[in-house]
């Protein structure tokens, strides 16, 4: 219980100065807020850590763009009533950018929704406000990166981009 609580007050802190993070450990902090939801809602996350990625920006607000991304999963999962409920999360790189793909197994995304999903006040969602993907892309957009939302065979897939970080000592060389 300990545990969880420092992870919620380590998450929400208000330091917004944009420094060098691990992708992974954004990542992991997302995860380890997550984990009793997942647990009690049988979600299987597939994830390989991987420390050597270092990007500019925030980390607690990518870590909560990746809590808001499976929060959107979970719920997704809930409404289709999936049964073998999967999210899968990669690192990759791609020139200068570090690319995280989310991918989930809970239906994908209404053809009709999906050119507004990124767009202010729109939500798919009996909940939603409609304003959490667009924040979402306000955020990366800010780390100088962009999202990406697609569907899959069996779900969606979103693909948030991002700079990697390039110390003084990298950039001169």
């Amino acid at each position: 219980m300990s545990r969880t609580i420092n992870n919620v007050r380590k998450f929400y802190q208000t330091n917004k100065e944009k420094c060098s993070f691990s992708v992974s450990d954004s990542i992991e902090e997302a995860l380890s807020t997550f984990f009793s939801i997942r647990k009690n809602q049988d979600i299987h996350v597939d994830f390989e850590y991987r420390g050597l990625q270092m990007a500019n920006g925030v980390p607690n607000e990518f870590s909560q763009i990746i809590l808001h991304i499976l929060t959107i999963a979970r719920e997704t999962f809930s409404r289709n009533n999936i049964q073998n409920r999967l999210i899968k999360i990669q690192i990759c790189t791609k020139e200068d950018l570090i690319v995280v793909e989310i991918t989930d197994n809970a239906g994908g995304i209404e053809p009709a929704h999906s050119s507004k999903l990124l767009q202010p006040k729109f939500t798919p969602s009996e909940h939603g406000t409609g304003n959490g993907l667009y924040i979402t892309k306000m955020i990366i957009e800010k780390m100088d990166g962009f999202v990406m939302v697609e569907n899959t065979e069996d779900g969606a897939r979103f693909s948030l981009s991002i700079p990697k970080f390039a110390s003084k000592n990298n950039a001169s060389l």
